[in-house]
């Protein structure tokens, strides 16, 4: 019994331990407009927000954040640089020509999908869940209208409580799909309640055999 014990009680911790990049929720990325068409070779600056719980900046050193873009087997990262904004990124980029599944990197947090990217040609940017976009101007009405951001601000978030037009020019894309829910915490919880029930199994039938 001792011995299970002293299992648990170095097992349980490292499990909790594991769990805090993701145990501050999660991460929405925002794009801001981007080229309307991209040619192969040519380099290209694309701005961007990442936002925990798709609603504002991360407190705290938050990782490495770029853009993956991945496709006939072939995978490629840019690293972005952290502008003058909370929660605002640039990357600059060039691709060869191809069909890219573009993806955020998030730092802590879990790689977010944007969507399709054809080169040369344009990007296809997943559509917005719906539980997302609703939770933008609950996010400043809880804080008295108040957000981190002055006149440059992710798209779609409201300014002086109206939404902005798009500006002139390409489309503003949508900020890309995201699964709305709870923390994903949960599987490492899980695990150690299985490590528990077995431990604990173990012990029933260790007491059985004396008996």
């Amino acid at each position: 019994m001792r011995r299970i014990l002293l299992v648990l009680a170095l097992l349980l911790p490292a499990l909790a331990l594991a769990a805090p990049g993701r145990a501050g929720g999660w991460a929405a990325t925002y794009l801001d407009p981007v080229p309307a068409a991209f040619e192969a070779g040519a380099t290209y600056t694309v701005g961007f927000w990442t936002l925990q719980h798709g609603t504002h900046p991360f407190v705290g050193e938050l990782g490495k954040v770029g853009l993956r873009f991945s496709g006939g087997g072939r995978s490629v990262e840019f690293t972005a640089v952290e502008l003058k904004e909370k929660g605002h990124y640039a990357a600059a980029l060039a691709l060869p020509e191809g069909e890219w599944r573009v993806e955020a990197l998030q730092g802590l947090f879990d790689p977010f999908p944007v969507g399709t990217l054809k080169v040369p040609g344009a990007l296809t940017v997943d559509p917005l869940d719906p539980r997302l976009k609703a939770m933008i101007p609950g996010y400043l009405s809880m804080n008295g209208g108040k957000d981190p951001w002055g006149e440059v601000r992710p798209p779609g978030f409201p300014r002086n409580g109206a939404t902005p037009k798009p500006a002139a020019g390409p489309a503003i894309p949508e900020p890309a799909a995201a699964t709305v829910g709870a923390p994903a915490v949960w599987p490492y919880w899980l695990g150690a309640g299985v490590l528990t029930a077995a431990a604990l199994a173990a012990l029933v039938v260790r007491r059985r055999v004396r008996a």
